[in-house]
């Protein structure tokens, strides 16, 4: 699945880069894409920090930085397309380092993958009770635990 879209993506890129270059000259496209990538990687190392910053916050209010880490994922994606030459890629990855698109991506694979990740069948919920450990009725599992 990802070879196909590999192959399909270089051969865009190319045409792309082919037909800029033929309108606005060689030397000027190579410098659109120079500069595409120095403006992308600002735009990466501010909302790095600022995901980090984010994160950091989320834990010192005790609550989980699931989100911020998706977050970081996706602008870990962004920062690869915008430093592989080509304007769809930098178009991608731009979209990626904007903060309301960000979200919409995240949204929309959450939205259509958390029952596969949360689901009791499929995640880390299963195992097997071989030890001295109760459950009851709502699947609580009743045991001790100390620290030496």
């Amino acid at each position: 699945m990802i070879f196909p879209i590999f192959v399909v993506m270089t051969l865009l890129e190319i045409y792309v880069l082919v037909s800029v270059g033929e309108s606005i000259g060689g030397f000027s496209t190579i410098l659109l894409v120079v500069i595409t990538a120095l403006i992308g990687s600002t735009l990466l190392k501010q909302q790095g920090w600022s995901t980090m910053a984010k994160a950091q916050n989320a834990m010192a209010n005790g609550q989980t930085p699931a989100f911020e880490m998706m977050e970081g994922v996706v602008i870990l994606v962004s920062g690869v397309l915008l430093l592989t030459p080509g304007f769809i890629t930098d178009g991608i990855g731009l979209l990626g380092l904007m903060p309301f698109s960000r979200a919409y991506f995240i949204d929309r694979i959450l939205s259509k993958n958390a029952e596969k990740v949360f689901s009791k069948k499929n995640g880390p919920f299963i195992h097997k009770d071989q030890s001295n450990k109760t459950k009851d009725k709502n699947g609580t599992i009743d045991g001790e635990f100390w620290e030496d």
